[in-house]
């Protein structure tokens, strides 16, 4: 694992995959630079580092059997535990281990960490387990970016009218909107009070008239859009932000909304389309981004008055302290 990364992210809990997308083979994934493997024993998920200790080779590239997964090169097989079960061709059996990852199981998502000392699993979003709530998730393949740079785009307001426009907003008179920001140790959120019909494509279908919207950051590497109406929640988007690589993200998208006459099945169809667009126009910024920075190497970025909540996202991600501050700000949106 690299040393570079921040320290909350090199110390976190990350998903890996869906926990109902586990099946009898073995699934490779990357974290941090990391390989790992996720298999089923026993119908529990676990989480091994994708290294066979006898000659390197990807255990991922194996199958598992009797809820121990076998290394394809020579066949060792390594139980839950990690421990040697069995060297084909032998009674004996050496004490030999596979470094095994600790696991917990999420809103319906498998997560591990990487630290030798796990801190403890950190505060999600409350509605994820709203039962008054449909919900469905959206695993998107992994992107170019850099990934705190991938939550703070998320999170931020004054970019939709250059790099989405007319999707989510206008190009046109922009309006003056009051803005409550909240800032702390564990996280941020700004509140937009927008009490009028939205001129972007997407809101205009989906919502009608929007009372509120707001962007809420989950340390460290968790951003959240809720938008709301008279009637209550609309739509709630939550993005987890897991670093593959030093310039490669998979976000696990998490949609909630508010249960009605329309069932989840459409409004999934419905929500991926109007965002798929959106995600593809977000994954072209932020790899532009990444090849700008070649030629800067590190740089200082500026801070502007729009910049809300990115600075609270860089100064925990790093574990730098985020004093606790309330204030108000007009934008023009």
């Amino acid at each position: 694992m690299s040393e570079a990364w921040p320290v909350a992210i090199a110390q976190g809990w990350h998903p890996l995959a869906a926990l109902d997308a586990l099946g009898s083979k073995p699934v490779a994934r990357r974290l941090m630079g990391t390989l790992v493997v996720l298999f089923l024993s026993a119908g529990k998920p676990v989480v091994m580092l994708d290294r066979c200790p006898h000659r390197a080779l990807k255990l991922s590239d194996g199958c598992v059997r009797g809820g121990a997964i076998a290394c394809p090169y020579h066949g060792w097989r390594f139980g839950a535990d990690g421990r040697c079960v069995e060297v084909p061709g032998s009674d004996e059996v050496p004490a030999v281990s596979a470094r095994v990852l600790p696991v917990e199981i999420r809103a319906g998502l498998v997560w591990t960490c990487l630290a030798e000392t796990p801190p403890p699993f950190p505060r999600l979003p409350a509605l994820l387990d709203d039962p008054a709530l449909d919900h469905f998730r959206w695993l998107v393949a992994p992107s170019r970016m850099r990934l705190l740079d991938g939550i703070e785009n998320m999170l931020d307001a004054s970019h939709p009218h250059y790099v989405h426009p007319w999707f989510l907003r206008g190009t046109g008179k922009r309006r003056a909107m009051r803005v409550e920001v909240s800032l702390g140790p564990d996280g941020a959120q700004a509140v937009y009070h927008e009490n009028a019909r939205a001129e972007g494509i997407m809101p205009r279908l989906l919502e009608g008239k929007r009372t509120v919207s707001i962007g809420r950051y989950f340390p460290p590497t968790i951003g959240q859009l809720e938008f709301r109406t008279d009637r209550g929640l609309s739509v709630s988007l939550t993005a987890i932000f897991v670093p593959e690589d030093t310039d490669l993200v998979r976000p696990y998208a998490l949609f909630s909304t508010r249960r009605g006459i329309a069932p989840n099945w459409l409004k999934r169809w419905v929500l991926k389309a109007f965002n798929l667009p959106l995600l593809r126009q977000d994954q072209r910024v932020l790899a532009d981004q990444v090849e700008a920075l070649k030629d800067w190497g590190a740089v200082d970025f500026a801070i502007g008055p729009a910049d809300l909540i990115g600075p609270t996202v860089w100064r925990l991600a790093n574990g730098r302290p985020q004093a606790v501050e309330q204030r108000e700000a007009i934008l023009y949106l």
